[in-house]
């Protein structure tokens, strides 16, 4: 079923906030955002699955039963139509993190991880694999176009819209997708393709898009709405 603000939020006046547009083939990027080898599974030896066993649950079966299957349906729906794909990945570039901002290194006090540039956890996760012509861009904050090449990147493509998937809803995905329309893109940030921590979460992130600043829809309606644009 099509995901609607209407459905989560009745009484918000959509009809005089939202922000409509078609995807346009031609100049629609797809962003899939920090789907790295390192986070795609709770193991059960994490923090997280041992003091929150039922949101390593949730996030588990979510991240393989749709975030996986169907960014990888995305990607193959753009590449067939010689569309723009774009990867970016998340977190400190060296082993001793002194790039990130002090916030970050705090949270990083007295963790175990090795995971740097450079490092299997750190890399896409092999299942949706860039191809050696699609631009992956390194970042060290939530927002996907804080301080990087991402706008410059993208202009220079042609791209005016983006379709964006990946993690975490509430963090990353809502970070990039709210810089992205304030920056003059139309900006659609899939549901089934993305996932946080808790469904609240994931719906609030998604709500607070989809009342003003850009459109939210299923992987199948994203498909659709390009296959019947390419048909024309």
């Amino acid at each position: 079923m099509t995901w609607t603000l209407a459905t989560h939020d009745p009484d918000w006046p959509i009809d005089l906030t939202a922000t409509h547009f078609t995807l346009n083939p031609q100049s629609t990027a797809l962003l899939v955002i920090d789907l790295q080898a390192g986070d795609i599974c709770l193991s059960p030896d994490s923090q997280m699955a041992k003091k929150h066993p039922r949101i390593a649950d949730y996030w588990n079966s979510r991240m393989e039963s749709l975030v996986i299957p169907n960014t990888r349906r995305l990607i193959s729906c753009f590449r067939d139509r010689k569309m723009k794909v774009v990867f970016t990945r998340n977190g400190n570039v060296t082993p001793g993190s002194a790039e990130l901002s002090p916030r970050l290194r705090r949270k990083l006090a007295g963790c175990s991880s090795t995971r740097y540039r450079g490092t299997t956890e750190y890399e896409i996760d092999r299942r949706l694999q860039p191809q050696s012509d699609e631009l992956v861009i390194d970042k060290l904050t939530s927002g996907a176009f804080t301080q990087t090449c991402l706008d410059h990147a993208l202009r220079n493509m042609g791209i005016t819209g983006v379709v964006i998937a990946g993690i975490l809803t509430d963090m990353c995905v809502l970070g990039t997708a709210r810089t992205a329309a304030e920056l003059g893109y139309d900006a659609l940030v899939c549901e089934d393709a993305c996932a946080t921590y808790t469904e609240r979460s994931h719906v609030e992130a998604l709500s607070m898009h989809a009342r003003v600043f850009g459109r939210v829809a299923d992987t199948a309606e994203v498909i659709g709405e390009l296959e019947t644009a390419s048909s024309r």
